[in-house]
């Protein structure tokens, strides 16, 4: 597809009135129909999509996220933040929420016609925003699917969010988000596990680890290599980190991915400064994994940097992500040869990441399985 054209602003800000809301959205559409031709603008909707955002800063950000996922997602997306004290002067002391109504309008084709979505923006004072469920719930186009993006993933907002997710197919989450949170990041974790069974969730941060992941299934495909995956005796993972301290949220879950997939059972853990080890039993013995970093230099994206993986059988697995580059170069050595091939990584910025995820059905078993095996390490070096 073509690349979004500029978000239109449809109007300045009015009190929440869903009739005023929809009566708006109407006259627009009509005028901009007529003002660029008879069916020349296709208002286009296949489900809701509510952003739950943190503050007015986070919510003007990701309107030109919303316009690239409605490329590929046409839909109503309805995003609600928290309004300061501060920012809400100028506005009438009463309703607590007020309104901007935009839209997104990209043509597919060279001279085709424009598809457009729209998007509500709710802007609710910080002692009102628990109440808006109701407000939420009556913005919705019936029949439509229901998807939930939780941006910000901070606890003050978990109430609604639990809340609205009863209502919902799919939860989408950023979980590295939480990583300057460790007093809530725990609990936030805790509710992804706790959902609904009939509630999918997505976490962009697990879509992150997609080539790593790739890469470590890819070296066991080999019919003579896939006993070895039951040989691991050592995991070591380096990361460029973007502060001393900081949780190693990644990391923390492509671990937990092959404890979950190889059933191996945690024995003990400690931690020093970035350097967090762990220790692990297998049916066939003792796993060592050690997680160690340095900070990131400007130019370097935070983040996991390479792994080594070591069986009791001599071979060895290497992956490093090439500094310059956007490729993931894969070593296995064993006792009589040496591969090595590279990979591209898929850089993908927040919206491509929203559009996969938002193309995928049901529940990814695995992901869930990685991430209550992650939460579980994570607390044990509490």
């Amino acid at each position: 597809m073509s690349e979004s054209k500029p978000v239109v602003n449809l109007g300045t800000p009015v009190p929440v009135d869903i009739a005023t809301i929809e009566q708006e959205l109407r006259v627009w559409w009509k005028s901009a129909s007529e003002k660029q031709g008879e069916g020349a603008v296709i208002r286009a909707c296949s489900c809701n999509l509510v952003v739950f955002a943190q503050d007015r800063k986070e919510a003007h950000a990701v309107l030109p996220v919303l316009a690239k996922v409605a490329e590929w997602h046409p839909s109503r997306s309805i995003i609600l933040y928290r309004e300061s004290d501060q920012e809400s002067i100028g506005h009438p002391p009463t309703p607590h929420v007020h309104a901007w109504i935009s839209a997104q309008c990209s043509t597919p084709q060279a001279g085709g016609q424009q598809i457009c979505s729209e998007t509500i923006t709710l802007a609710a004072r910080t002692n009102a925003i628990s109440d808006q469920l109701n407000t939420l719930v009556s913005l919705l186009i019936p029949d439509l699917p229901i998807f939930l993006y939780w941006r910000s993933f901070r606890a003050c907002d978990r109430e609604l969010v639990e809340r609205m997710a009863r209502l919902a197919q799919l939860l989408i989450v950023d979980s590295h988000a939480s990583k300057d949170d460790p007093e809530n990041r725990e609990r936030l974790l805790d509710l992804l596990n706790t959902l609904p069974d009939e509630i999918a969730v997505r976490d962009l941060n697990w879509a992150r680890l997609t080539a790593w992941r790739d890469l470590i299934a890819q070296f066991f495909d080999p019919p003579d290599m896939r006993s070895q995956a039951c040989q691991i005796a050592d995991l070591e993972i380096f990361r460029d980190i973007s502060g001393q301290g900081s949780i190693p949220t990644r990391t923390l879950l492509l671990t937990g991915w092959l404890a979950s997939r190889l059933n191996w059972q945690r024995l003990s853990t400690e931690r020093s400064g970035d350097r967090w080890t762990s220790h692990w039993r297998s049916s066939s013995g003792d796993i060592l994994v050690h997680f160690t970093g340095n900070l990131a230099e400007s130019d370097e994206t935070p983040g996991i940097s390479s792994l080594v993986l070591r069986t009791r059988s001599d071979i060895s697995f290497a992956a490093v992500r090439e500094k310059g580059s956007s490729c993931i170069t894969a070593t296995s050595r064993g006792p009589t040869a040496t591969l090595t091939h590279s990979v591209p990584q898929e850089s993908m910025d927040e919206a491509m990441l929203l559009v996969r995820e938002l193309s995928i059905l049901g529940k990814d078993v695995g992901f869930q399985s990685a991430l209550a095996e992650a939460l579980a390490l994570e607390k044990s070096f509490l």
